[in-house]
Parts: structure tokens; sequence; C-alpha cells
């Protein structure tokens, strides 16, 4: 029996690490308990998994940053990030990140939020068919796009250095406005008949 709970609470913290390292970036709690899926498992299970994660992930290098949300029991976020001794390696990537030209992700990205309008990131990542987080993280970092609610749209940045005033008018807008949206409906009409 001892041993069952000492694999379970692994299994609960490899879950968590999955999660944190998948949706890649701030995540509440009720979110996690949400992904986890199962009843069984309460707030005070995800904390101290999430403890126990944190000393597994200082053995690297990185550390789960807790934050509180108002003064309400069980409202936090949780994000995987680097130790602060290495803080300057984590700054030397996010500037590297804001030279150069964007990767075939990022441009796949920005063009869904173009065409598509305002999307969430799983709305994002149906439509590529892959985890779109990074991709969406660069462009964020260059003000490219930017979250409103759970939902990303393009920055006035973008639309400036596009070169147009409105997103209507991209190229073919209403055309690829009507593909993407039926794309994502028929993404949406699948996941829900399996």
């Amino acid at each position: 029996m001892q041993e069952q709970i000492i694999n379970l609470n692994t299994d609960i913290v490899s879950k968590i690490s999955t999660i944190l390292f998948l949706y890649n970036e701030p995540i509440k709690i009720l979110k996690i308990k949400e992904f986890l899926n199962d009843e069984n498992i309460n707030f005070d299970i995800i904390k101290e998994s999430i403890n126990k994660l944190n000393t597994k992930l200082s053995e690297i290098g990185l550390v789960v940053i807790e934050n509180k949300l108002g003064n309400k029991d069980n409202n936090f976020e949780y994000a995987i990030s680097v130790k602060s001794e290495f803080s300057d390696i984590a700054k030397n990537i996010r500037e590297d990140e804001l030279q150069g030209d964007l990767t075939p992700a990022a441009l796949q990205v920005l063009t869904i939020c173009a065409y598509l309008g305002a999307s969430t990131k799983n709305e994002i990542s149906f439509i590529r068919g892959v985890q779109s987080s990074q991709s969406i993280r660069s462009l964020s970092t260059r003000g490219l796009i930017k979250k409103i609610g759970d939902k990303y749209t393009l920055s006035i940045d973008a639309l400036q250095k596009l070169g147009i005033t409105k997103i209507a008018d991209l190229p073919e807008y209403e055309k690829i406005n009507k593909d993407f949206t039926e794309r994502l409906k028929e993404i949406i009409m699948e996941k829900e008949d399996n």
C-alpha cells in the first residue's frame, strides 16, 4: 500500500511537470486540477506534488514559481522558470528571440492570429496541428501579438509592420478567414465526436 501511494505521488508529480511544461505560461491551480481529471486529487495533493517537482527541478537549474492571486484559498498560478543564478542566460535567449527573422512556426501563428482574429492558444494549436506555446511566447515578446483575456490577436505594432490599418486589409482576408473558421469548426466537431 505504501509503495502504491509513493507511485501515485510520483505519477502526479510527473503529470504536473508535463502540464506546466506544455502550458508554457502561468497556469492556475484550478486548471491544473482540471487537466489532472481525477476527483481523488485535491488541492493539497497538487501543492505537495508541486513542492516535490520544485525540488527535482532545482537539480537541473529550474524552479516552479508560485503566485497567489487575491485572498481566496487555492487561488494560485504556477509556471516553470530558471533559477535566479541563470537569469543572465535567460536574458540572452530572450534578446536573441527579439532579433533575426521569425521562424516558420511563428509565421504560421502570426497568420492564424491575423486571419482568424482573436484566438485561444488551443485554437491556434488545433489549426496548426502542433503545440504552439513557444511561437506564441516569441511573438508576444516581440510585441507582434497581444493577449486579451485568453485570446491572442495582432498588435498595433504588427499592423504597422504589415503596412495596414486594419486586419481586413490583409490579402484575401475574407476567403482565408472563412477557411480558417470552417477548419476550426471541423476540428472542434471531430474532437467532440471522439
